[in-house]
């Protein structure tokens, strides 16, 4: 489970965005500004920093010194929710990674963390791919999924690799077997239609969904949900 750090001085209107963040998987440590002014404070273990500017007992660059001078925290990806008159203000020279304009939908807030901690997790496209318990490792032509090596044949992995490298865009079937088999293979169709279906089984355990069915157009690779 990911874990965030939520900073907010107004837990009461955030009650709505604090349960949007827990209904989408991810574990929240709260705190508040007089936490971070103590001398003794002791950050909890956290992926992400969400700060609520909304009613903040601080100063904004002050707030993101307090948490950026913690050594567990001076590191991790720092996102902002800002009322829209304080937008003029900000600095990403204070080490903030991004920000969203208050008042922002709790789904909306969901996404952009999901989309955050995929990005920090996933490896360089070169070497390889991760994307929640799915590893992917071009080099070593491996593939993890919870810890576990999947036992992937030679064009399975070919067909999983060319759809992670094209994530989120469809190919027909025929597209797949032009660029996975050669334009020389023979074979039809079903071949890939087989190929997915073993995939599928080898993959996608625990409620993970990846390789997804588009309606009269093929497959394509998707990220699962948070």
């Amino acid at each position: 489970m990911h874990k965030v750090l939520f900073v907010s001085d107004d837990w009461t209107r955030k009650r709505e965005l604090k349960g949007a963040l827990l209904d989408a998987g991810l574990s929240l440590a709260q705190v508040s500004t007089a936490a971070l002014l103590k001398e003794d404070f002791a950050p909890p273990a956290a992926e992400l920093i969400v700060a609520d500017l909304e009613r903040v007992q601080v100063e904004v660059p002050k707030l993101c010194h307090l948490l950026r001078r913690e050594p567990p925290l001076k590191d991790l990806p720092l996102i902002l929710l800002v009322p829209e008159e304080q937008l003029g203000g900000l600095e990403f020279a204070w080490g903030i990674e991004d920000y969203l304009t208050l008042p922002v939908s709790p789904a909306r807030l969901a996404r952009r963390l999901a989309f955050i901690l995929w990005r920090l997790h996933r490896i360089e496209l070169k070497n390889g791919f991760i994307s929640g318990g799915l590893v992917v490792d071009f080099e070593r032509y491996e593939v993890h999924v919870h810890g576990a090596p999947a036992d992937l044949t030679y064009k399975e992995f070919e067909l999983l690799k060319f759809l992670v490298l094209n994530a989120g865009k469809a190919f027909t079937r025929e597209a797949l077997l032009s660029k996975v088999w050669g334009y020389d293979y023979y074979g039809g169709t079903r071949t890939v239609d087989v190929h997915i279906r073993r995939l599928r089984s080898k993959l996608e355990t625990g409620g993970s969904v990846y390789l997804e069915t588009v309606r009269n157009v093929g497959y394509k690779f998707v990220q699962p949900s948070a």
